[in-house]
């Protein structure tokens, strides 16, 4: 699935859940990650309902903050993606 924010395209890509792609930089596997280089949001294609939902909101949360410069330290970035994936559609 391809997707435009703030003029740029990115890419949803499925994975398998031990694909390399799902690798965060300590060497662990994740549910999904955000690739600010390829433009793409690669996602463990075994995610359904809910999960699906609050995973793909956190990782949009990274694509916004990157496309629009909203430049934070990386734990505090973590805590206003994990806050939205849980909170955003109430807000």
């Amino acid at each position: 699935m391809v997707f435009t924010v703030n003029n740029q395209q990115w890419e949803i890509v499925y994975c398998r859940p031990n694909d390399d792609n799902l690798r965060r930089s300590d060497g662990s596997i994740t549910l999904a990650v955000t690739d600010n280089n390829t433009k793409c949001i690669y996602m463990n294609k075994n995610l359904r309902g809910y999960m699906f939902d609050k995973v793909l909101c956190h990782e949009l949360t990274h694509v916004y903050a990157f496309e629009f410069e909203y430049n934070v330290d990386v734990e505090t970035e973590e805590i206003i993606a994990d806050f939205l994936s849980l909170f955003g559609r109430q807000i």
